[in-house]
C-alpha cells in the first residue's frame, strides 16, 4: 500500500495501469541498462546494436501497455457493473467461475450485486405491502368514523336540546348535570373523529391548501385565547412572544389547526403550574415558530411513539388520538415547511415547525 500511495503522490500517469508499467519498467530495465552498460564499457558504440535495442525497449513498452491494459479489464468491468448499478439498477453480466484474483474479484461483484438486488426487490414489496396496508386501515377507519359522526352528530342534538329545556324543567339538578355531561364527553369525541378524518383525508390525498399572506401573531391570539381557560385549569401560565406584524404564506384552516395542536398538546401534557410560550422569528425568507413548555420531557424512545400516528405515550394519564403531532407534521410539510419535535427528560419540550415569510 505504501509504493501505492507514494506512486499516487507522484502523480503517476495512466492511472492504475500507469503505477503498473512504471513497476515492471524499473525491474526490467534497471538489470538490463546495467548489463548493457558492462557490455560496451571496453568496446567502441555500436549505433546499429542501440538502435535495435531502442527499438525494442520501445515496442516492449506498448505492448506492455496493452498487455496490462487488457489484464486490468477486470478491474474495469467490475467498476463499471457498480457503477451502473448505481445508475440504473441494471445487473451486470460479468465471467464467473475463474479461479484467479482477477475473477474471483468479477464473481464477487457479480454475486454481491444479484444478493443486494433480490434484498432490495424484496424490501420494496414489503414496504409497499405495508404502506397499503396502512392506507387499507386508514379508510376502513375513515369509514367507521364516518358512520359514528352521523350517529354523534344526533347525541349533540338531542343533548343541546335537553340543555335548553323547551318544553319545560328536567327535574332534578343532577339531570342538568348530566346532560353538560353527555355534551361534553361528545364534543370531545367529535374533535377526535374530525382528527382522524383529516388525517385520513390527507394520507389518501392532499387537498390543495390556499397559501396566502396570514398575521401569525393574529393566530397565535386566537388559539391562546381558546386553549386559556384549559390552561386556567391547570394553573398554567400561557405565553405569546410573537412580533407585530410577523406574516407568513400559509393556509389559515390549517395553521390554526398546527398552532392549537401544538398548544394543545403542550397544556395537556407538561403538567399543572407549568409554563407554555408560543414564540417566533424571521431568519432572512424563513419564519420559525417555536412552542415551549416546561413540563418533565421525553425520552428519545417516547418522541419516536409521539410522531407515529395513532402512537400514544403511555403514562399520561390524557385521552387522545395518537394524531396530533402526526398530523401537524403533515400540514406543515403542506406548507413547504419542515416540523421537528426535540425533548429530554426533565428538560422540557420544544415542537419547532418553519414557514416561508411573507
Amino acid at each position: 500500500m505504501r509504493l501505492y500511495l507514494l506512486l499516487h503522490r507522484l502523480r503517476v500517469p495512466f492511472g492504475y495501469i500507469g503505477k503498473f508499467f512504471i513497476v515492471a519498467f524499473v525491474a526490467i530495465h534497471l538489470p538490463l541498462t546495467a548489463a548493457l552498460i558492462l557490455l560496451l564499457r571496453d568496446r567502441p558504440a555500436d549505433w546499429t546494436l542501440l538502435t535495435v535495442l531502442l527499438a525494442a525497449t520501445l515496442l516492449g513498452t506498448v505492448l506492455s501497455l496493452l498487455a496490462l491494459r487488457a489484464l486490468l479489464a477486470p478491474v474495469r468491468l467490475s467498476e463499471g457493473a457498480l457503477r451502473a448499478y448505481e445508475a440504473d439498477e441494471a445487473l451486470p453480466d460479468l465471467p464467473v467461475g475463474l479461479p484467479d484474483l482477477a475473477g474471483r474479484l468479477m464473481t464477487t461483484t457479480q454475486e454481491t450485486l444479484a444478493s443486494f438486488d433480490t434484498a432490495l426487490t424484496a424490501a420494496r414489496g414489503a414496504r409497499q405491502e405495508a404502506i397499503e396496508a396502512v392506507r387499507r386501515r386508514e379508510r376502513a377507519l375513515a369509514e367507521v368514523t364516518h358512520e359514528l359522526r352521523t350517529s354523534l352528530n344526533a347525541v349533540l342534538g338531542f343533548a343541546e336540546l335537553l340543555q335548553m329545556q323547551p318544553h319545560g324543567p328536567l327535574g332534578h339538578k343532577l339531570y342538568a348535570e348530566f346532560v353538560n355531561d353527555i355534551a361534553d364527553g361528545g364534543q370531545h369525541m367529535l374533535t377526535l373523529i374530525e382528527d382522524v378524518q383529516r388525517f385520513a383525508a390527507l394520507r389518501d390525498g392532499p387537498a390543495a391548501l390556499d397559501l396566502h399572506p396570514v398575521d401569525l401573531a393574529a393566530f397565535g391570539q386566537r388559539a391562546a385565547r381558546l386553549l386559556r381557560a384549559e390552561a386556567a385549569g391547570r394553573d398554567m401560565d400561557l405565553q405569546i412572544r410573537i412580533p407585530h406584524g410577523l406574516r407568513v404564506m400559509a393556509d389559515s384552516r390549517s395553521l390554526l389547526q398546527i398552532l392549537l395542536n401544538l398548544l394543545g398538546n403542550a397544556v395537556k401534557y407538561a403538567g399543572r403550574g407549568r409554563r407554555v410560550a408560543l414564540a417566533a422569528e424571521r431568519t432572512g425568507s424563513t419564519v420559525t415558530v417555536r412552542v415551549v413548555d416546561t413540563g418533565p420531557g421525553l425520552t428519545p424512545e417516547d418522541l419516536a411513539v409521539a410522531l407515529e400516528p395513532f402512537g400514544r405515550v403511555r403514562g399520561t394519564g390524557e385521552r387522545g388520538t395518537g394524531l396530533g403531532l402526526p398530523l401537524v407534521r403533515t400540514l406543515v410539510e403542506l406548507q413547504n415547511g419542515e416540523f421537528a419535535l426535540e425533548s429530554a427528560p426533565g428538560r422540557g419540550t420544544t415542537a419547532r415547525f418553519t414557514l416561508r415569510a411573507a
